[in-house]
């Protein structure tokens, strides 16, 4: 193997099955080289791996159903302090992932650490913030195709600061009041007052999907708020409705993207029995485009569920295929529906002590991002 060159070595990389790959990377300090190195992203196979969620502990499932877990949940590389610590996933987004890191000394007081499993690299946020209601909301961008940095949002709600929002009125009414972003190009946070016009109201166990520098969130109120890394611009993309579709009315939706597009996943409000992907051709504007729709009874032996809820949650849509990936039921079954064979697979049985939150894994064998700490 020492006397292939670089191009011959990555062509047979390419052809490696996925798990046999991700093992490839550890070989030696070529290999992770060549694997980590941003001309060969697109020819080696960097795709959906699984999904990190929780039930007693934090636990990983492949988004093929078999074999063990391609990442290990329990982080083992984490020094004792970060891998105790890091209690909360908050976020995922290109290949790392945003914890919230509790400290021994303090349990009420946190840091932000982000994580890249694929190359074990961790590094820590340089902020240090007690526990309240007011900050129960953060998320991750990150898009290592137009820069090895990433930023960390954190929302602010108006909430006291012992985060007691059991009180009287004076204690906050949990609107919005503004976002602190950190730039890990420049090492600092920067505040920016609320810029969206009409109420907002964010859920933290809702994904965002970041892109060409935005963060984009669902909102409960049943449209997308978006805001850049500069908190300079903030955005409103309501979600699609037609008084001639039977999409007139929406229930809260999961957003993602797929093949380079904001996706959006919904059900009609009123019938509740279809299943709607929609697709927003053009970020900059806001039409979106009916993409597929199916039957509940054909996903699930259903009529009518209660959507984004406990019954039936859209957890992924594929990033390079037309695919959704759903939570259904009790029992937590993870499955699969192919939207072009019109395939319906169950998964995995999670069981029923699996919690809501749900993020989805691409690994990303970069060292460029989190230079951190190993």
């Amino acid at each position: 193997m020492d006397q292939l060159t670089d191009d011959v070595l990555v062509e047979i990389l390419s052809r490696v099955p996925y798990r046999s790959f991700i093992l490839c990377s550890c070989v030696s300090r070529r290999w992770r080289d060549l694997i980590a190195h941003p001309d060969h992203r697109r020819k080696l196979p960097q795709t959906l791996a699984g999904f990190f969620y929780h039930a007693s502990t934090r636990c990983f499932v492949n988004a093929s159903g078999t074999g063990p877990p391609l990442v290990d949940p329990s982080l083992s590389f984490l020094p004792v302090r970060e891998r105790e610590g890091c209690s909360a996933l908050l976020d995922g987004c290109n290949g790392l992932l945003l914890f919230r890191c509790f400290r021994f000394a303090d349990p009420d007081e946190f840091d932000y650490i982000i994580i890249n499993p694929a190359t074990q690299k961790w590094v820590a946020v340089p902020v240090s913030r007690r526990w309240s209601n007011r900050v129960q909301t953060a998320h991750l961008g990150f898009e290592p195709a137009v820069s090895s940095h990433f930023h960390v949002f954190e929302f602010q709600l108006n909430w006291d600061e012992n985060g007691d929002d059991e009180g009287d009125d004076d204690d906050g009414d949990g609107s919005l009041l503004g976002v602190k972003i950190y730039s890990s190009e420049t090492g600092q946070w920067t505040y920016k007052q609320n810029g969206w016009e009409v109420d907002v109201t964010l859920d933290p166990e809702f994904n965002s999907v970041f892109v060409n520098g935005i963060l984009y969130l669902v909102a409960t109120e049943c449209l997308i708020a978006a805001v850049d890394v500069d908190g300079n611009t903030w955005r409103i993309i309501d979600f699609p409705r037609s008084e001639n579709s039977p999409f007139y009315d929406t229930a809260v939706g999961f957003i993602d993207l797929s093949q380079g597009k904001l996706h959006l996943a919904n059900c009609d409000d009123i019938t509740g029995d279809n299943l709607a992907i929609w697709v927003l051709e053009d970020l900059n504007s806001e039409e979106w485009t009916l993409k597929h729709t199916v039957s509940f009874r054909h996903l699930v032996r259903k009529r009518t569920v209660h959507f984004g809820y406990d019954e039936f949650i859209v957890v992924a849509i594929h990033p390079d295929r037309n695919m959704v990936f759903f939570v259904f039921g009790d029992k937590k079954k993870l499955m699969s529906y192919d939207m072009g064979s019109g395939e319906v697979r169950v998964i995995r049985i999670l069981g029923q002590g699996c919690h809501e939150h749900y993020i989805s894994y691409v690994p990303l064998f970069s060292e460029a991002s989190v230079g951190g700490q190993q």
